[in-house]
């Protein structure tokens, strides 16, 4: 993350407290949740022989139209323990949303963003930071040495076939875990037959959307294209105070200032058929970026601009039914790069007058091989990287140096099959070397460090136990050993707001969760279908990686010595009357910090949530759909000790479609409340909106 978004004191999210909660009208004691979990464990059982009308899935699945192309390496949702979600393209597309505005919807999940559309987002899971979320694409990480968490706003919607998050455990399918879970974008692949389409848009604050593609399979070669444009002025109304929050008497409104940006995506993909299972996929993808940075006093004179270029290559072998065992198997060979180039000439954001630009590397390689019988799925992933980050000083005040590290990773899990499947049990346990090459180190007075050569390793086994006590009912448990290191832009910072910190420990932890899942078909007029689920998480983390602010607002990272992450999910999914259908999330979690400092001790992590409540309703007549949606989220500080906390966020969002023949019209509102959120300190988001959206199909 860059410093404009920092004269702050980071966020923090209050405590979830160990009162009562209300879910389905019945309030639930934090305390008393074992005892809830075994009151549905023993409704289970007895009811275990009963035949529910269809078969039912394990997952809660946000869209109804499931991704029928499946390949190996791909996470099959029925085969694993791990609480998760899978997002589909029919959820969301034909609309002016991004990324980060799909994922915040789900449990667990939690958005922050530093204003308008296209402006800084990222992504936290149960508790845990931006950092310590890993996000892939097709598999690819796109966390980088570099560090500073994914920015969402930086992959296109237009791309995306599907959303996988997943809770907690990683699945073995990925090279590197988290301590907060992991998500995967599967971006769109190459069905049989020829298909193309189109969209436009335009909305508030003068936003303007364009999105294409086009895919053929004429024989064994296949091949996709898609390209997509997005522009906004984000010039919407916000109340500056001045810096003054106690002072009225200076409030005045302004338009956003410098909050403009561009932002160009194009994807390409070449497949080819060698033989009955043998494939070969060639795929690239191109980014760029150019966006304003706004002040937090919305200075009519800052012109602080952020420069974004990416490019992300694959070629991949798919072969699969190799030998009498059958092994299905998975080589891939990756490059991504990006260039960021930060350029603050006037001083107006960060620590004096900057124009730097940095560039990180990776070539990575990975391998994932599984054997599949009646009673075992064994699966074993090799993946190897070599990551470079070269920082540049151009304005030549200073000589900046590259660093590099060199990352493998080895895992093998295998999937116990008991009782005719009805109980799982996944043991894994994988294997983790870092070898570093640091050269960008500084001290407080500027001066360069020393190389540091250093090598980290960490073994971190898995368990997840996985038990289908009825067709309607699943039962889920996991724990796992979790391990990061601290990224380039933790150690040595250097970007707005944010000095280093060469000394940094890497972090460690454990994460556990339990929980039940039903979902029941029912073949009457009134309910067709219901959907329940609850769990609770746990993390705790030793040297936990946190952000602290001194006097001045001058960000730096460090490591808190314990912390303590806490909380429920729980979710419902309703189709009723055949035409309707409601759905509600919620979220309650106590993130405590344990490091035994004085002013920090028994407070809440910064930046984190104490409760969130996420519901939405839709009615269909088909060709025509009208939705609503309501999005809550309470009791965040923006600092450690707990002293700027933020008010509640509460947003509702409207929308209707007409499907006429090969087009979809979309007509949405947002935030018709006009509420003045601010997940970061003096950096609002939009208040109400307006987007109009046309489709066509082929």
């Amino acid at each position: 993350m860059y410093g404009f978004g920092i004269k702050l004191g980071y966020p923090r999210i209050d405590l979830f407290r160990s009162g009562d909660f209300c879910f389905l009208g019945v309030v639930i004691m934090k305390q008393r949740l074992i005892a809830v979990l075994t009151a549905i464990f023993c409704c289970g059982i007895a009811f275990a022989d009963q035949k529910a009308e269809m078969a039912l899935d394990t997952i809660v699945v946000t869209a109804q139209k499931p991704d029928k192309i499946v390949r190996t390496g791909d996470v099959n949702q029925e085969e694993i323990p791990v609480f998760s979600s899978v997002i589909q393209r029919e959820s969301y597309e034909g609309r002016m949303e991004s990324l980060s505005e799909v994922v915040e919807k789900e449990a667990g999940v939690q958005v922050r963003q530093s204003g308008g559309l296209g402006s800084f987002s990222t992504m936290s899971l149960r508790g845990a930071s931006a950092d310590q979320v890993m996000i892939f694409m097709d598999g690819i990480p796109l966390n980088d040495a570099s560090g500073g968490g994914v920015d969402l706003s930086n992959i296109s919607l237009s791309d995306v076939e599907a959303i996988e998050i997943y809770r907690g455990t990683t699945p073995l399918n990925f090279g590197r875990a988290s301590l907060g879970g992991a998500v995967n974008i599967r971006t769109l692949r190459i069905p049989e037959k020829f298909q193309t389409g189109a969209s436009v848009g335009y909305g508030s604050y003068d936003t303007r959307k364009f999105s294409a593609f086009a895919s053929h399979k004429p024989s064994e070669w296949d091949y996709l294209i898609a390209a997509d444009f997005l522009h906004s002025d984000n010039d919407f109304d916000m109340l500056n105070d001045n810096g003054t929050q106690w002072n009225d008497s200076d409030d005045r409104w302004e338009k956003r200032r410098n909050a403009q940006f561009d932002q160009h995506n194009v994807l390409g993909k070449l497949g080819y058929e060698i033989a009955e299972h043998t494939r070969l996929d060639i795929v690239s993808q191109w980014f760029d970026k150019s966006q304003g940075l706004p002040a937090w006093n919305n200075s009519s004179w800052v012109n602080t601009s952020l420069d974004t270029k990416r490019d992300i290559s694959s070629l991949t072998l798919t072969a699969d039914n190799l030998t009498s065992m059958k092994l299905n198997t998975r080589t891939r060979l990756d490059y991504s790069w990006k260039q960021e180039e930060y350029e603050d000439r006037g001083g107006h954001i960060g620590l004096g007058e900057q124009h730097n630009r940095y560039v990180t590397g990776r070539f990575g390689a990975n391998f994932f091989v599984e054997w599949l019988n009646e009673h075992h799925i064994l699966q074993a992933n090799l993946d190897a990287g070599y990551e470079t980050y070269e920082p540049e000083d151009l304005l030549k005040r200073s000589t900046r140096h590259d660093s590099s590290r060199v990352t493998y990773a080895m895992g093998i899990q295998d999937n116990v099959i008991l009782f005719a499947g009805k109980l799982m049990i996944t043991p894994g346990i994988r294997y983790l070397l870092i070898q570093d090459s640091l050269n960008s180190a500084e001290s407080a007075w500027g001066i360069h460090l020393e190389e540091i050569n250093d090598s980290k390793e960490s073994f971190s086994p898995q368990i997840g136990i996985k038990y289908q006590a009825a067709e309607w009912l699943v039962f889920k448990a996991n724990a796992a050993k979790y391990f990061r290191e601290p990224s380039f832009f933790e150690m040595f910072g250097d970007r707005g707001f944010f000095i280093g910190n060469p000394d940094l420990k890497p972090e460690t932890g454990v994460n556990t969760d339990v929980g039940a899942e039903i979902r029941y078909q029912m073949q009457n007029k009134w309910m067709q279908r219901i959907c329940l689920n609850l769990v609770r998480f746990e993390n705790k983390a030793d040297d936990l990686i946190t952000r602290v602010y001194d006097a001045r607002g001058i960000g730096k990272s460090a490591n808190i010595a314990k912390a303590e992450i806490d909380g429920i999910e729980a979710g419902l999914n309703v189709e009723f009357l055949s035409n309707f259908r409601f759905s509600l999330n919620a979220t309650w979690q106590d993130t405590e910090n344990r490091s035994g400092i004085k002013a920090f001790d028994g407070k809440q992590l910064p930046g984190r949530f104490d409760a969130a409540y996420r519901g939405r309703v839709e009615a269909e007549y088909h060709p025509i759909k009208l939705w609503a949606e309501y999005i809550r989220e309470s009791g965040m500080y923006y600092d450690s000790a707990n002293l700027l906390k933020a008010d509640a966020k509460n947003e509702v969002n409207i929308g209707a479609s007409w499907l006429f023949k090969s087009f979809l019209f979309n007509l949405e509102a947002k935030n018709i409340g006009d509420d003045r959120y601010e997940d970061f300190n003096g950096y609002p988001v939009p208040g109400r909106a307006w987007y109009f959206n046309v489709q066509y199909k082929y």
